[in-house]
């Protein structure tokens, strides 16, 4: 799904990744809202950012999360602005994904 002219979710990635398969599509997108359930929970001034970018991209890239997966790849790019651009990311992908 779009928004404005930035992808925010490839159902296609989703599906390709779940051979299709709706059940596992939707186990899969839980456990991703999990982790970002726990990235927003977390105190970031506490996170290993390495780790923790190097993960969200890797979930996000298996996902179809588009935007957060850009983000997290750009990380130190991002500077202070990281954790609210990320935070803006979780929302749009949230709504996009309530479609499955």
């Amino acid at each position: 799904m779009r928004k404005g002219a930035e992808l925010v979710f490839d159902r296609t990635v989703l599906m390709r990744q779940t051979m299709d398969d709706e059940g596992l599509a939707s186990q899969v997108l839980d456990m991703f809202i999990h982790h970002l359930d726990r990235l927003d929970s977390a105190d970031w001034r506490t996170l290993e950012m390495p780790f923790e970018m190097h993960t969200l991209q890797g979930a996000a890239a298996s996902v179809g999360a588009v935007q957060i997966q850009e983000l997290s790849a750009k990380w130190r790019a991002q500077g202070a602005e990281l954790e609210e651009k990320l935070h803006r990311a979780v929302k749009a992908f949230r709504l996009a994904a309530q479609a499955l």
